[in-house]
Order: structure tokens, then C-alpha cells, then sequence
């Protein structure tokens, strides 16, 4: 019986939602390694009806957390996008001194 390797997947999988809206990535990557060491020890086993029912709802949490992943990697990739746009787009700045961008704080 795989049971309690399962339910434990389960509370993994919602730890790493935890750390995803966190943005805590080393605890995310500790996440990812447990629950691929969960995932390789299920595989191939033989599980009763019930046991099918919680990988069930263990596959929708997976597609969850896969949702939030790509959401932050297409901010992140937005974000990038903008900056770069920003601070490279001549027709924003030209070549003219007065108009490039400034730091505004020693803290910046």
C-alpha cells in the first residue's frame, strides 16, 4: 500500500504552492527534489481505488501549482521585456544626454 507516500505528495505539493506565492525559490527547489523522489517511488505501483482518487486530486494540484509557475515566468518574462524596452528603445531616449534616464537615489 502507497497511501502515505501519497498523502505525503499531497502535503508536498501544498507546501510548494506556499513557497510559489512566496517566490522563496530555494525552498521551492527543495520542494521539486522531494516530490520527484515521491513521484519516482509511486511510479509503477499498483493502487487500490482509493489510492487512484488521491493522485487524482494530487494531479490537479500539480496543475495548479504548474498554472502559478507559468503565471510568475511570464510576469518575470513581461517584466523583462519592459525594462529592457525602457532602457534600450532609442525612439524613448535618443542619443541625447538630457533625456536618458537617471538614478534619482544614491539608494537606488
Amino acid at each position: 500500500m502507497v497511501r502515505r507516500e501519497l498523502l505525503e505528495l499531497r502535503e508536498v505539493l501544498e507546501a510548494e504552492k506556499k513557497a510559489l506565492m512566496k517566490g522563496a525559490v530555494e525552498e521551492i527547489l527543495k520542494w521539486a527534489s522531494y516530490k520527484a523522489r515521491l513521484a519516482n517511488f509511486l511510479k509503477d505501483k499498483n493502487l487500490t481505488p482509493e489510492e487512484e482518487e488521491i493522485l487524482k486530486e494530487i494531479a490537479e494540484i500539480n496543475e495548479r501549482n504548474k498554472l502559478i509557475i507559468e503565471a510568475g515566468l511570464t510576469f518575470v518574462e513581461e517584466a523583462y521585456k519592459f525594462l529592457t524596452q525602457l532602457l534600450y528603445n532609442k525612439e524613448n531616449y535618443g542619443n541625447n544626454l538630457e533625456n536618458s534616464p537617471r538614478v534619482l537615489s544614491k539608494s537606488a
